[in-house]
Protein backbone atom coordinates (compact mmCIF):
# COMPACT_ATOMS: atom_id res chain seq x y z
CA UNK A 1 0.00 0.00 0.00
CA UNK A 2 1.40 2.97 -0.76
CA UNK A 3 2.09 5.55 1.88
CA UNK A 4 0.12 8.78 2.94
CA UNK A 5 2.17 11.16 0.64
CA UNK A 6 0.35 14.59 0.61
CA UNK A 7 -0.89 16.46 -2.50
CA UNK A 8 -0.26 20.29 -2.21
CA UNK A 9 0.09 21.07 -6.04
CA UNK A 10 -3.14 22.53 -6.18
CA UNK A 11 -3.33 24.82 -3.01
CA UNK A 12 -2.86 28.49 -3.06
CA UNK A 13 0.72 29.54 -4.19
CA UNK A 14 1.44 26.61 -5.93
CA UNK A 15 0.57 27.42 -9.72
CA UNK A 16 2.20 29.53 -12.45
CA UNK A 17 0.49 29.26 -15.66
CA UNK A 18 -1.07 32.01 -17.55
CA UNK A 19 -4.87 32.86 -17.76
CA UNK A 20 -4.37 32.51 -21.72
CA UNK A 21 -1.59 30.47 -23.33
CA UNK A 22 -1.24 30.11 -26.65
CA UNK A 23 -0.25 26.70 -28.24
CA UNK A 24 -0.32 24.92 -31.73
CA UNK A 25 -4.17 26.12 -32.58
CA UNK A 26 -3.49 29.22 -33.29
CA UNK A 27 -1.33 28.18 -36.54
CA UNK A 28 -4.57 26.87 -37.68
CA UNK A 29 -7.26 29.77 -37.13
CA UNK A 30 -6.51 30.61 -40.40
CA UNK A 31 -7.40 27.79 -42.07
CA UNK A 32 -10.71 27.88 -39.40
CA UNK A 33 -11.77 31.42 -40.84
CA UNK A 34 -11.45 29.56 -44.16
CA UNK A 35 -13.59 26.58 -43.43
CA UNK A 36 -15.90 29.11 -41.75
CA UNK A 37 -16.58 31.70 -44.03
CA UNK A 38 -14.98 34.91 -43.78
CA UNK A 39 -17.53 37.23 -42.38
CA UNK A 40 -19.07 34.38 -40.04
CA UNK A 41 -15.13 33.58 -39.08
CA UNK A 42 -14.93 36.89 -37.52
CA UNK A 43 -18.42 36.82 -35.76
CA UNK A 44 -17.88 33.14 -34.49
CA UNK A 45 -14.23 33.94 -33.21
CA UNK A 46 -15.88 36.64 -31.06
CA UNK A 47 -18.72 34.50 -29.78
CA UNK A 48 -15.94 31.87 -28.86
CA UNK A 49 -14.36 34.49 -27.02
CA UNK A 50 -17.00 35.41 -25.11
CA UNK A 51 -18.22 32.40 -24.08
CA UNK A 52 -14.94 31.30 -23.02
CA UNK A 53 -14.59 34.04 -21.10
CA UNK A 54 -18.09 33.56 -19.35
CA UNK A 55 -17.14 29.74 -18.66
CA UNK A 56 -14.08 30.68 -16.65
CA UNK A 57 -16.10 33.23 -14.99
CA UNK A 58 -18.97 30.71 -13.89
CA UNK A 59 -16.67 28.12 -12.95
CA UNK A 60 -15.35 29.97 -10.26
CA UNK A 61 -18.56 31.12 -9.40
CA UNK A 62 -19.56 27.66 -8.84
CA UNK A 63 -16.46 26.74 -6.93
CA UNK A 64 -16.73 29.47 -4.77
CA UNK A 65 -20.15 28.48 -3.38
CA UNK A 66 -19.60 24.99 -2.91
CA UNK A 67 -16.08 25.93 -1.44
CA UNK A 68 -14.01 23.49 -4.43
CA UNK A 69 -11.13 25.13 -5.95
CA UNK A 70 -9.97 22.05 -8.55
CA UNK A 71 -11.67 21.26 -11.78
CA UNK A 72 -12.15 17.70 -11.01
CA UNK A 73 -13.06 17.82 -7.36
CA UNK A 74 -16.34 20.13 -8.49
CA UNK A 75 -17.33 17.76 -10.97
CA UNK A 76 -17.07 15.13 -8.50
CA UNK A 77 -19.31 17.31 -6.01
CA UNK A 78 -21.74 18.01 -8.50
CA UNK A 79 -21.69 14.65 -10.41
CA UNK A 80 -20.15 11.93 -8.46
CA UNK A 81 -17.57 9.84 -9.34
CA UNK A 82 -18.88 9.93 -12.73
CA UNK A 83 -18.07 13.54 -13.43
CA UNK A 84 -14.50 12.91 -11.90
CA UNK A 85 -13.58 10.23 -14.46
CA UNK A 86 -15.76 11.79 -17.39
CA UNK A 87 -13.72 15.38 -17.12
CA UNK A 88 -10.08 13.28 -16.47
CA UNK A 89 -11.22 11.43 -20.13
CA UNK A 90 -11.60 14.36 -21.23
CA UNK A 91 -8.38 16.13 -20.33
CA UNK A 92 -6.58 13.07 -21.09
CA UNK A 93 -7.72 13.20 -25.08
CA UNK A 94 -7.88 16.94 -25.35
CA UNK A 95 -3.87 17.21 -23.77
CA UNK A 96 -2.42 14.25 -25.21
CA UNK A 97 -4.24 15.64 -28.77
CA UNK A 98 -2.70 18.18 -28.01
CA UNK A 99 0.98 16.60 -27.57
CA UNK A 100 0.27 14.71 -30.85
CA UNK A 101 -0.83 18.58 -32.46
CA UNK A 102 3.05 19.35 -31.35
CA UNK A 103 4.90 16.43 -33.24
CA UNK A 104 2.90 17.06 -36.44
CA UNK A 105 3.94 20.52 -36.14
CA UNK A 106 7.59 19.28 -35.61
CA UNK A 107 7.78 16.99 -38.15
CA UNK A 108 6.76 19.88 -40.41
CA UNK A 109 9.56 22.37 -39.59
CA UNK A 110 12.50 20.91 -38.26
CA UNK A 111 12.98 18.92 -41.38
CA UNK A 112 12.83 21.79 -44.00
CA UNK A 113 15.55 23.46 -41.46
CA UNK A 114 17.93 20.65 -41.85
CA UNK A 115 17.17 20.18 -45.38
CA UNK A 116 18.49 23.70 -46.09
CA UNK A 117 21.28 23.17 -43.59
CA UNK A 118 22.35 20.16 -45.96
CA UNK A 119 20.70 17.34 -43.88
CA UNK A 120 18.12 15.20 -45.72
CA UNK A 121 16.16 13.32 -43.15
CA UNK A 122 12.67 11.99 -43.26
CA UNK A 123 9.91 13.16 -41.29
CA UNK A 124 9.41 10.35 -39.15
CA UNK A 125 13.00 9.42 -37.82
CA UNK A 126 13.86 13.49 -36.76
CA UNK A 127 10.20 13.40 -34.50
CA UNK A 128 11.25 10.03 -33.13
CA UNK A 129 14.59 11.01 -32.74
CA UNK A 130 14.37 14.43 -31.72
CA UNK A 131 11.34 13.22 -29.06
CA UNK A 132 13.54 10.90 -27.61
CA UNK A 133 16.57 13.30 -27.14
CA UNK A 134 14.98 16.68 -26.34
CA UNK A 135 11.20 16.20 -25.24
CA UNK A 136 11.34 13.07 -23.09
CA UNK A 137 13.95 13.93 -20.20
CA UNK A 138 11.55 17.29 -19.79
CA UNK A 139 9.12 15.08 -18.77
CA UNK A 140 9.96 13.64 -15.60
CA UNK A 141 9.72 16.45 -13.38
CA UNK A 142 6.58 15.81 -11.26
CA UNK A 143 5.51 19.50 -11.82
CA UNK A 144 5.40 21.76 -14.37
CA UNK A 145 6.37 24.68 -12.29
CA UNK A 146 9.84 23.19 -12.41
CA UNK A 147 9.80 24.61 -16.28
CA UNK A 148 8.78 27.74 -15.52
CA UNK A 149 11.87 29.11 -17.32
CA UNK A 150 11.34 27.17 -20.26
CA UNK A 151 7.74 27.93 -20.47
CA UNK A 152 9.10 30.95 -20.73
CA UNK A 153 11.76 31.00 -23.56
CA UNK A 154 8.98 29.32 -25.37
CA UNK A 155 6.28 32.36 -24.78
CA UNK A 156 9.58 34.35 -26.25
CA UNK A 157 9.56 32.76 -29.28
CA UNK A 158 5.96 33.94 -30.47
CA UNK A 159 6.29 37.28 -31.24
CA UNK A 160 9.39 36.69 -34.18
CA UNK A 161 7.39 33.63 -35.46
CA UNK A 162 4.33 35.72 -35.86
CA UNK A 163 6.56 39.10 -37.04
CA UNK A 164 7.50 36.86 -39.77
CA UNK A 165 4.22 35.37 -40.85
CA UNK A 166 2.79 38.92 -40.62
CA UNK A 167 5.68 40.60 -43.14
CA UNK A 168 6.28 37.52 -45.60
CA UNK A 169 2.76 36.51 -45.71
CA UNK A 170 0.97 39.58 -47.44
CA UNK A 171 4.02 39.34 -50.19
CA UNK A 172 2.41 35.91 -51.49
CA UNK A 173 -1.11 37.46 -51.47
CA UNK A 174 -1.26 38.04 -55.36
CA UNK A 175 -0.71 34.57 -55.94
CA UNK A 176 -3.36 32.96 -53.88
CA UNK A 177 -6.98 33.73 -54.74
CA UNK A 178 -9.48 34.20 -51.98
CA UNK A 179 -13.39 34.22 -51.14
CA UNK A 180 -15.18 36.90 -48.90
CA UNK A 181 -17.99 34.23 -48.72
CA UNK A 182 -20.06 35.05 -45.20
CA UNK A 183 -20.42 31.46 -44.55
CA UNK A 184 -18.13 28.66 -45.20
CA UNK A 185 -18.83 24.83 -46.28
CA UNK A 186 -17.55 23.68 -43.09
CA UNK A 187 -18.46 25.67 -39.69
CA UNK A 188 -19.25 23.51 -37.32
CA UNK A 189 -15.45 21.95 -37.04
CA UNK A 190 -13.86 25.54 -37.40
CA UNK A 191 -15.74 26.41 -34.42
CA UNK A 192 -14.12 23.14 -32.84
CA UNK A 193 -10.51 24.47 -34.00
CA UNK A 194 -11.00 27.95 -32.66
CA UNK A 195 -12.36 26.26 -28.82
CA UNK A 196 -8.76 24.13 -28.79
CA UNK A 197 -6.68 27.44 -30.00
CA UNK A 198 -8.87 29.19 -27.15
CA UNK A 199 -9.26 26.54 -24.32
CA UNK A 200 -8.21 27.65 -20.86
CA UNK A 201 -10.62 26.42 -18.49
CA UNK A 202 -8.64 22.95 -17.08
CA UNK A 203 -6.23 25.95 -15.78
CA UNK A 204 -8.75 27.75 -14.35
CA UNK A 205 -8.64 27.13 -10.21
CA UNK A 206 -4.99 27.24 -10.45
CA UNK A 207 -4.93 30.44 -11.84
CA UNK A 208 -7.54 31.89 -9.45
CA UNK A 209 -6.02 30.51 -6.30
CA UNK A 210 -2.67 32.01 -6.81
CA UNK A 211 -4.41 35.26 -7.79
CA UNK A 212 -2.99 38.06 -5.19
CA UNK A 213 -6.72 39.40 -4.76
CA UNK A 214 -8.89 35.84 -5.36
CA UNK A 215 -12.09 37.61 -5.61
CA UNK A 216 -14.90 37.35 -8.69
CA UNK A 217 -14.67 40.38 -9.29
CA UNK A 218 -10.93 40.67 -9.85
CA UNK A 219 -11.26 37.59 -11.78
CA UNK A 220 -13.86 38.89 -14.18
CA UNK A 221 -11.41 41.85 -14.94
CA UNK A 222 -8.16 39.58 -15.07
CA UNK A 223 -9.92 36.56 -17.29
CA UNK A 224 -11.68 39.33 -19.44
CA UNK A 225 -8.40 41.02 -19.98
CA UNK A 226 -6.23 37.39 -20.81
CA UNK A 227 -9.05 36.43 -23.34
CA UNK A 228 -9.45 39.92 -25.34
CA UNK A 229 -5.75 40.02 -25.46
CA UNK A 230 -5.44 36.47 -26.78
CA UNK A 231 -8.18 36.85 -29.24
CA UNK A 232 -6.94 39.69 -30.78
CA UNK A 233 -3.73 38.63 -31.37
CA UNK A 234 -4.65 35.35 -32.28
CA UNK A 235 -7.25 36.51 -34.91
CA UNK A 236 -5.12 39.14 -36.20
CA UNK A 237 -2.63 36.76 -36.81
CA UNK A 238 -5.59 34.39 -38.66
CA UNK A 239 -7.04 37.48 -40.80
CA UNK A 240 -3.37 37.95 -42.15
CA UNK A 241 -2.97 34.21 -42.74
CA UNK A 242 -6.08 33.83 -44.46
CA UNK A 243 -6.19 37.17 -46.77
CA UNK A 244 -2.24 36.35 -48.00
CA UNK A 245 -3.32 32.70 -49.21
CA UNK A 246 -7.05 32.22 -48.96
CA UNK A 247 -8.60 29.02 -50.20
CA UNK A 248 -4.83 27.52 -50.18
CA UNK A 249 -4.41 28.21 -46.23
CA UNK A 250 -3.03 25.45 -44.57
CA UNK A 251 -3.89 24.11 -40.86
CA UNK A 252 -0.31 24.50 -40.14
CA UNK A 253 0.06 28.01 -41.80
CA UNK A 254 3.42 27.41 -42.15
CA UNK A 255 2.76 24.90 -45.30
CA UNK A 256 1.46 27.49 -47.04
CA UNK A 257 4.70 29.40 -47.70
CA UNK A 258 7.02 28.04 -50.54
CA UNK A 259 10.20 26.30 -48.62
CA UNK A 260 12.43 28.67 -50.38
CA UNK A 261 11.97 32.26 -47.75
CA UNK A 262 14.64 32.89 -45.71
CA UNK A 263 12.68 34.78 -42.92
CA UNK A 264 9.68 31.86 -42.60
CA UNK A 265 12.42 29.16 -42.72
CA UNK A 266 14.01 30.99 -39.33
CA UNK A 267 10.34 31.00 -38.08
CA UNK A 268 9.43 27.43 -38.90
CA UNK A 269 12.87 27.00 -36.96
CA UNK A 270 11.53 28.97 -34.29
CA UNK A 271 8.57 27.33 -34.30
CA UNK A 272 9.30 23.65 -33.93
CA UNK A 273 12.00 24.72 -31.16
CA UNK A 274 9.10 26.02 -29.44
CA UNK A 275 7.11 23.37 -30.03
CA UNK A 276 9.70 21.14 -27.87
CA UNK A 277 9.73 23.64 -25.29
CA UNK A 278 5.70 23.96 -25.47
CA UNK A 279 5.20 19.94 -25.38
CA UNK A 280 5.10 19.24 -21.42
CA UNK A 281 2.84 21.66 -20.91
CA UNK A 282 0.40 19.48 -22.28
CA UNK A 283 1.73 16.38 -21.38
CA UNK A 284 1.78 17.29 -17.54
CA UNK A 285 -1.88 17.82 -17.56
CA UNK A 286 -2.79 14.28 -19.35
CA UNK A 287 -0.08 12.50 -16.84
CA UNK A 288 -2.49 13.88 -13.97
CA UNK A 289 -5.37 12.88 -15.74
CA UNK A 290 -3.93 9.35 -16.14
CA UNK A 291 -2.71 9.35 -12.68
CA UNK A 292 -6.31 10.33 -11.13
CA UNK A 293 -8.14 7.64 -12.88
CA UNK A 294 -5.81 4.72 -12.29
CA UNK A 295 -6.08 6.05 -8.41
CA UNK A 296 -2.08 7.00 -8.10
CA UNK A 297 -3.06 10.67 -7.20
CA UNK A 298 -6.25 12.21 -5.39
CA UNK A 299 -6.66 15.37 -2.71
CA UNK A 300 -4.71 13.57 -0.55
CA UNK A 301 -1.70 11.84 -2.30
CA UNK A 302 0.65 11.67 -5.14
CA UNK A 303 2.02 8.84 -7.18
CA UNK A 304 4.65 7.10 -5.89
CA UNK A 305 8.26 7.35 -7.61
CA UNK A 306 7.78 4.39 -9.55
CA UNK A 307 3.76 4.59 -10.57
CA UNK A 308 5.82 8.10 -11.95
CA UNK A 309 8.34 6.89 -13.82
CA UNK A 310 5.80 4.00 -15.22
CA UNK A 311 2.88 5.91 -15.74
CA UNK A 312 5.31 8.69 -18.16
CA UNK A 313 6.79 6.00 -20.26
CA UNK A 314 3.48 4.87 -20.51
CA UNK A 315 1.85 7.76 -21.66
CA UNK A 316 4.70 8.71 -24.04
CA UNK A 317 5.62 6.51 -26.59
CA UNK A 318 1.31 5.80 -27.31
CA UNK A 319 1.91 9.88 -28.08
CA UNK A 320 5.27 9.70 -30.17
CA UNK A 321 3.84 6.61 -32.26
CA UNK A 322 0.51 8.93 -33.45
CA UNK A 323 2.88 11.50 -34.01
CA UNK A 324 5.11 9.44 -36.31
CA UNK A 325 2.65 7.87 -37.85
CA UNK A 326 -0.61 10.79 -38.03
CA UNK A 327 0.20 13.68 -40.35
CA UNK A 328 -3.07 15.36 -41.38
CA UNK A 329 -3.10 17.97 -38.70
CA UNK A 330 -6.03 19.82 -40.10
CA UNK A 331 -8.41 16.66 -38.88
CA UNK A 332 -7.13 16.23 -35.48
CA UNK A 333 -7.53 19.80 -34.72
CA UNK A 334 -11.19 19.67 -35.76
CA UNK A 335 -11.54 16.02 -34.18
CA UNK A 336 -10.02 17.40 -30.38
CA UNK A 337 -11.67 20.77 -30.73
CA UNK A 338 -14.93 19.57 -31.71
CA UNK A 339 -15.66 16.96 -28.89
CA UNK A 340 -12.80 17.46 -26.07
CA UNK A 341 -12.62 21.35 -26.32
CA UNK A 342 -16.25 21.83 -26.47
CA UNK A 343 -16.61 19.31 -23.96
CA UNK A 344 -14.24 21.26 -21.24
CA UNK A 345 -14.82 24.69 -22.20
CA UNK A 346 -18.34 25.29 -22.38
CA UNK A 347 -20.51 21.91 -21.63
CA UNK A 348 -18.67 20.88 -18.23
CA UNK A 349 -19.12 24.70 -17.06
CA UNK A 350 -22.41 25.31 -17.55
CA UNK A 351 -23.68 21.36 -16.20
CA UNK A 352 -21.62 22.20 -13.04
CA UNK A 353 -23.15 25.63 -12.57
CA UNK A 354 -26.75 24.09 -12.97
CA UNK A 355 -26.64 20.87 -10.72
CA UNK A 356 -24.83 23.78 -7.90
CA UNK A 357 -27.17 26.39 -8.23
CA UNK A 358 -30.67 24.88 -9.32
CA UNK A 359 -29.78 21.51 -6.70
CA UNK A 360 -33.41 21.41 -4.41
CA UNK A 361 -30.96 20.25 -1.85
CA UNK A 362 -27.37 21.45 -1.51
CA UNK A 363 -26.59 19.25 1.22
CA UNK A 364 -27.09 16.46 -1.45
CA UNK A 365 -24.02 17.55 -3.40
CA UNK A 366 -21.08 14.76 -2.59
CA UNK A 367 -18.49 15.92 0.33
CA UNK A 368 -15.06 15.89 -0.40
CA UNK A 369 -13.21 17.83 1.34
CA UNK A 370 -11.15 16.89 4.50
CA UNK A 371 -13.02 17.87 7.80
CA UNK A 372 -11.87 20.65 9.38
CA UNK A 373 -9.87 20.52 12.57
CA UNK A 374 -10.36 22.46 15.40
CA UNK A 375 -8.15 24.93 14.47
CA UNK A 376 -9.65 25.16 11.44
CA UNK A 377 -13.04 25.64 13.06
CA UNK A 378 -11.78 28.78 15.45
CA UNK A 379 -10.20 30.21 12.36
CA UNK A 380 -13.75 29.84 10.52
CA UNK A 381 -15.26 31.91 13.54
CA UNK A 382 -12.61 34.79 13.22
CA UNK A 383 -12.38 34.89 9.80
CA UNK A 384 -13.64 31.82 8.05
CA UNK A 385 -11.52 29.07 6.79
CA UNK A 386 -11.40 27.56 3.25
CA UNK A 387 -10.02 24.16 1.67
CA UNK A 388 -7.12 26.31 0.63
CA UNK A 389 -6.90 28.86 4.11
CA UNK A 390 -8.19 31.77 5.41
CA UNK A 391 -12.20 32.42 3.34
CA UNK A 392 -11.67 35.63 3.65
CA UNK A 393 -9.31 36.00 1.34
CA UNK A 394 -12.07 34.63 -1.15
CA UNK A 395 -14.33 37.27 -0.24
CA UNK A 396 -15.81 40.49 -2.86
CA UNK A 397 -18.16 41.85 -0.38
CA UNK A 398 -20.96 39.67 -0.93
CA UNK A 399 -22.21 36.90 1.72
CA UNK A 400 -21.40 33.59 0.30
CA UNK A 401 -23.13 30.20 1.09
CA UNK A 402 -22.10 28.80 4.57
CA UNK A 403 -22.73 25.07 3.30
CA UNK A 404 -19.22 23.89 2.87
CA UNK A 405 -18.93 20.70 1.70
CA UNK A 406 -17.30 18.49 3.66
CA UNK A 407 -15.54 14.62 2.34
CA UNK A 408 -17.32 12.39 5.56
CA UNK A 409 -20.56 12.00 4.81
CA UNK A 410 -20.97 10.35 8.54
CA UNK A 411 -20.25 13.99 9.94
CA UNK A 412 -23.12 15.76 9.08
CA UNK A 413 -23.92 16.82 12.56
CA UNK A 414 -20.61 17.87 13.42
CA UNK A 415 -20.71 19.84 9.99
CA UNK A 416 -24.41 21.37 11.11
CA UNK A 417 -22.98 22.53 14.50
CA UNK A 418 -19.65 24.14 12.79
CA UNK A 419 -22.10 26.08 10.49
CA UNK A 420 -24.05 26.79 13.27
CA UNK A 421 -21.35 28.09 15.53
CA UNK A 422 -20.33 30.50 12.18
CA UNK A 423 -23.58 31.89 11.90
CA UNK A 424 -24.02 32.84 15.77
CA UNK A 425 -20.77 34.44 15.35
CA UNK A 426 -21.76 36.70 12.59
CA UNK A 427 -24.58 37.53 14.08
CA UNK A 428 -23.28 38.46 17.84
CA UNK A 429 -20.75 40.70 15.56
CA UNK A 430 -23.51 42.35 13.69
CA UNK A 431 -25.23 42.75 16.91
CA UNK A 432 -22.62 44.30 19.03
CA UNK A 433 -21.68 46.60 15.60
CA UNK A 434 -25.37 47.64 15.86
CA UNK A 435 -25.27 48.52 19.80
CA UNK A 436 -22.30 50.42 18.90
CA UNK A 437 -23.86 52.43 15.96
CA UNK A 438 -26.76 53.20 17.86
CA UNK A 439 -24.33 54.43 20.91
CA UNK A 440 -22.90 56.40 18.83
CA UNK A 441 -26.20 58.23 17.53
CA UNK A 442 -27.56 58.67 21.06
CA UNK A 443 -24.12 60.69 22.00
CA UNK A 444 -24.77 62.73 19.18
CA UNK A 445 -28.45 64.15 19.89
CA UNK A 446 -27.78 64.28 23.63
CA UNK A 447 -27.87 67.80 25.07
CA UNK A 448 -25.31 69.77 26.55
CA UNK A 449 -26.22 71.59 29.55
CA UNK A 450 -24.01 73.87 30.18
CA UNK A 451 -25.67 76.91 31.68
CA UNK A 452 -29.54 77.87 32.11
CA UNK A 453 -29.86 79.32 29.13
CA UNK A 454 -28.54 76.77 26.86
CA UNK A 455 -31.11 74.34 28.66
CA UNK A 456 -33.70 76.64 28.32
CA UNK A 457 -32.69 76.82 24.31
CA UNK A 458 -31.79 73.20 24.06
CA UNK A 459 -34.43 71.28 22.94
CA UNK A 460 -34.99 67.76 25.36
CA UNK A 461 -35.22 64.44 23.48
CA UNK A 462 -38.17 62.30 23.95
CA UNK A 463 -37.66 59.30 25.43
CA UNK A 464 -37.95 57.13 21.83
CA UNK A 465 -34.93 59.54 21.18
CA UNK A 466 -33.05 58.79 24.44
CA UNK A 467 -33.79 55.33 23.91
CA UNK A 468 -32.10 55.10 20.12
CA UNK A 469 -28.92 52.55 20.36
CA UNK A 470 -29.64 51.51 24.08
CA UNK A 471 -29.37 48.22 25.53
CA UNK A 472 -32.21 48.07 28.01
CA UNK A 473 -35.59 47.31 26.73
CA UNK A 474 -37.18 49.99 25.08
CA UNK A 475 -39.56 50.16 21.76
CA UNK A 476 -36.25 51.05 19.91
CA UNK A 477 -33.97 48.76 20.98
CA UNK A 478 -30.62 47.50 19.41
CA UNK A 479 -32.90 44.36 18.61
CA UNK A 480 -35.59 46.56 16.70
CA UNK A 481 -33.19 47.78 14.83
CA UNK A 482 -30.62 45.39 13.86
CA UNK A 483 -33.92 43.40 12.53
CA UNK A 484 -34.93 46.20 10.18
CA UNK A 485 -31.75 45.96 9.15
CA UNK A 486 -31.06 42.42 8.52
CA UNK A 487 -34.91 42.46 6.72
CA UNK A 488 -33.24 45.78 4.58
CA UNK A 489 -30.32 43.97 4.02
CA UNK A 490 -32.07 40.79 2.99
CA UNK A 491 -34.56 42.69 0.77
CA UNK A 492 -31.23 44.35 -1.18
CA UNK A 493 -29.19 40.79 -1.48
CA UNK A 494 -32.14 39.15 -3.10
CA UNK A 495 -32.69 41.68 -5.41
CA UNK A 496 -29.52 41.66 -6.49
CA UNK A 497 -29.21 38.56 -6.47
CA UNK A 498 -31.90 37.81 -8.72
CA UNK A 499 -30.63 40.30 -11.20
CA UNK A 500 -27.15 38.84 -10.96
CA UNK A 501 -28.66 34.78 -10.83
CA UNK A 502 -31.12 35.57 -13.97
CA UNK A 503 -27.58 36.72 -15.93
CA UNK A 504 -25.57 34.18 -15.01
CA UNK A 505 -28.85 31.63 -15.89
CA UNK A 506 -29.26 32.41 -19.22
CA UNK A 507 -25.72 32.65 -19.78
CA UNK A 508 -24.77 29.31 -18.65
CA UNK A 509 -27.82 28.42 -20.33
CA UNK A 510 -26.52 29.41 -23.86
CA UNK A 511 -23.20 28.01 -22.87
CA UNK A 512 -24.42 24.71 -22.41
CA UNK A 513 -26.46 24.36 -25.33
CA UNK A 514 -24.14 25.82 -27.76
CA UNK A 515 -21.64 23.34 -26.69
CA UNK A 516 -23.58 20.25 -26.84
CA UNK A 517 -25.06 21.41 -30.48
CA UNK A 518 -21.39 22.14 -31.87
CA UNK A 519 -20.05 18.90 -30.49
CA UNK A 520 -22.31 16.60 -31.80
CA UNK A 521 -22.75 18.11 -35.23
CA UNK A 522 -18.66 18.66 -35.73
CA UNK A 523 -17.44 15.29 -34.50
CA UNK A 524 -19.96 13.88 -36.94
CA UNK A 525 -19.00 15.77 -39.67
CA UNK A 526 -15.17 14.99 -39.24
CA UNK A 527 -15.83 11.53 -38.01
CA UNK A 528 -17.15 11.11 -41.24
CA UNK A 529 -14.47 12.59 -43.48
CA UNK A 530 -11.87 10.64 -41.52
CA UNK A 531 -14.01 7.39 -42.76
CA UNK A 532 -13.65 8.51 -45.63
CA UNK A 533 -9.68 8.43 -45.67
CA UNK A 534 -9.72 5.35 -44.78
Amino acid sequence: MAPNRSNSMDRPGSGNCSIMEVGSGILALSFAIKESGFGLGIVLSVAVAILTWFALYILIISGKKINVYKYAILCEATMGRFGFYLLNSVIFFQTAGACITYMIVIGDTIPVVLDILGFEVSRRWIIFVSSLLFILPLLFYRSIGSLARVSMVSVMTLPPILFAVAVRGMYYAPEHKRSYDFVGKNVFPAIGVMAFAMLSTQTAFLNFTTMAQPTRKAWGQATGIAVSLSWLISFVFAIIGFVSFGEDVQPNIFNSFPLTDGLINFGRGLLGFSMFLTFPQAFYPARAALHKVLGHEDNHIIPTDNEHFYTTLALFFPILVCGVFIADLGLLYQLIGGFCSTFLAYIIPGACYFLIFWRKDPSSLRRLSKPPSSSDSLESEAGGAGEHGRESRYEDGDVDSLENIEEDGNNDEDEEERILKQKLAQDKKSELGLEEEGRNIARQHRPTLTNDSATASTPILDRHQLNYGSTGASEYSSSDLQSTNYATISRRESAGERKTELWLDVGAGILLVFGVFVMIISTTITLKKMAGYM
